[in-house]
């Protein structure tokens, strides 16, 4: 009862994420269990500032480097992921690029 209470909170408490401007460098930094330590924070300016949909793939792979999966027409970059236990997910978020048939990006969306 009280580890679900516990956990409530900390999905309440997530929401304020402080915003910085995108690093590539930075972008790719990896902390503890393997997650991502700053893309959250920079998520939007890289999807507000960076041409992300008029962007080729080569341009995107260069930007932001290799998707943590793809699937035919799609990017799949990790932003974050909430774990319980250190392995089992329980909520994760992520950018999703979808590329046009010209191997231009289409759309970019998040998906939690």
């Amino acid at each position: 009862m009280y580890l679900m209470i516990l956990l409530l909170c900390c999905f309440a408490c997530n929401n304020d994420t402080v915003k910085t401007e995108f690093d590539k460098t930075k972008w790719t930094m990896k902390g503890e269990e393997d997650d991502y330590t700053f893309r959250n924070e920079m998520v939007e300016d890289l999807m507000s500032n960076h041409g992300l949909k008029k962007s080729s793939k080569e341009e995107i792979l260069e930007l932001l480097g290799q998707p943590d999966r793809t699937d035919k027409e799609y990017l799949f970059y990790r932003i974050e992921q909430t774990r319980f236990l250190k392995f089992i997910p329980l909520h994760t978020k992520t950018m999703v690029i979808k590329m046009s048939a010209d191997s231009t990006g289409n759309a970019v969306m998040i998906h939690e």
